[in-house]
């Protein structure tokens, strides 16, 4: 399978929660878009323009976007000198997560997240007695559309960067003219907003050498900027209990590598799965010498 791949920029134009443990009453958010985010959100519009008089068909709309199509996580990017130079995590031997900007520039993951997040208060309110719900006080943490700078540093625009990967003609086109989308928690209430303000054709992804010619595209790093199947030992960082939902419910994939995890002996090549997730490829040159 032949695979043509696209780097697209999505202006944040409200907050934005993505959904992880709570911490207490608050509901904490990542700092990147999950790939399978963004192929819900896809679906939704995608399914949503098809011009019918019948119900949506989300289901075979969906499938059809997970076979021809791959997406790569999307992480925060800070417009500099007319680029947007985006942010991805790693990390480093005994000193946490870190996050490295395009451009060399390096934060602590405590501030970065200072730099975009900000609470939202909200409550349930009690119909009968039009009160607040006993135990329900909660703050929602979200991304903002703006990065706080410094006293007297003007304030400049959120935006999220990513890679897709499509192997149909006719899907690309239709992907290509979706320039809005609606993506995380609340989105009824105006919450997630994104406009495509760049779609360009790219070789590499993330400043990494790209695979475009199996079925699975492929990228070849030592830094995982997705979640990685199974607990392979020969990486470093940190590992969670991954749940995704679909139409059916919950379904938990189990222990996987989160972003930013390093693997420990060098550089190798990952697989995008249709999910999203990553896997490894067990050979470090896919042409044929083995790891």
């Amino acid at each position: 399978m032949s695979w043509t791949l696209y780097r697209w920029v999505w202006l944040v134009r409200s907050p934005l929660h993505l959904g992880i443990s709570p911490a207490g009453i608050l509901n904490r958010t990542r700092l990147y878009i999950p790939a399978r985010t963004i192929w819900g959100a896809l679906t939704a519009e995608l399914a949503r323009l098809k011009e019918s008089s019948k119900f949506p068909e989300y289901k075979a709309i969906g499938e059809k976007l997970m076979e021809k199509a791959r997406f790569t996580y999307l992480f925060p990017a800070e417009h500099v000198q007319g680029e947007w130079l985006v942010w991805l995590p790693t990390c480093t031997n005994g000193d946490g997560l870190h996050w490295q900007r395009d451009n060399g520039k390096e934060a602590v993951e405590r501030e970065l997240r200072t730099r975009l997040l900000a609470t939202h208060l909200g409550t349930a309110i009690d119909p009968v007695s039009d009160t607040a719900e006993e135990g329900s006080l909660r703050e929602l943490e979200c991304i903002q559309p703006f990065w706080r700078g410094g006293s007297g540093v003007e304030a400049s625009p959120v935006a999220f960067v990513g890679y897709v990967f499509v192997s149909d003609k006719n899907l690309r086109d239709k992907i290509e003219k979706i320039s809005e989308l609606f993506v995380g928690a609340d989105t009824r209430y105006g919450f997630g907003q994104l406009q495509r303000v760049r779609w360009e054709e790219k070789e590499g992804c993330f400043g990494r050498p790209a695979m475009l010619d199996n079925n699975n595209p492929r990228i070849q790093t030592d830094i995982l900027l997705a979640h990685l199947t199974g607990t392979d030992g020969s990486f470093k960082g940190s590992l969670e209990i991954l749940q995704q939902w679909d139409r059916d419910g919950p379904q938990i994939v189990g222990a996987v590598w989160t972003p930013g995890s390093r693997r420990s002996s060098g550089i190798t090549w990952f697989d995008i799965l249709p999910s999203g997730l990553w896997e490894r490829v067990q050979r470090e040159n896919p042409y044929g010498c083995s790891d």
